[in-house]
């Protein structure tokens, strides 16, 4: 398998792209839910019919904390947040060529891949098909094939580099 520096810098810069994005669609998403929240006749841009909307994904109970966070606890916040508080943590640490950086990285990006199948379940379930969530599922399992490109790019060059030490 080759490995360059430059293939890791490659991959930095994808992920970081793909993190540019889910930031852009997570400020849409909240900007979204907010302006629903203030005015009930607003109609955002990805609502396009009853079963295609963002803001019945958004106003619905799993639009905050996940449908699974009580509202008495401090976690409890619209999910758009979690995404910018995920995609600024992805785009800081993947700037790390660090092999355990790395590894931080494809495990995060592991759990939102689980959060991705649980939301995507629960669009399911309200008969609802969401542009803006299908978007930042797509984004995140970008972002998680990247990652395990470059930890396994990492994990090659560390390995080429003990054996001209051993040399």
């Amino acid at each position: 398998m080759p490995s360059t520096k430059g293939s890791v810098q490659k991959l930095n810069t994808a992920i970081v792209i793909r993190c540019i994005l889910g930031l852009a669609v997570s400020c849409y998403a909240y900007y979204v839910e907010l302006a629903t929240e203030e005015d009930d006749s607003y109609e955002a841009m990805c609502d396009i019919s009853e079963h295609i909307s963002c803001t019945k994904a958004f106003s619905s109970e799993y639009g905050k904390g996940f449908g699974i966070i009580p509202e008495t606890s401090i976690l409890y916040a619209p999910n758009p947040v979690y995404g910018l508080i995920f995609y600024a943590l992805i785009a800081l640490l993947s700037m790390s060529n660090r092999y355990i950086t790395s590894a931080m990285v494809v495990t995060l990006g592991i759990l939102a891949n689980f959060g991705t199948i649980y939301l995507a379940y629960i669009l399911y379930i309200l008969n609802n098909i969401c542009v803006v969530c299908v978007s930042t599922y797509i984004i995140n399992a970008a972002i998680l094939i990247l990652s395990v490109k470059k930890h396994r790019q990492l994990f090659w060059n560390a390995m080429k580099n003990r054996q001209k030490k051993s040399n």
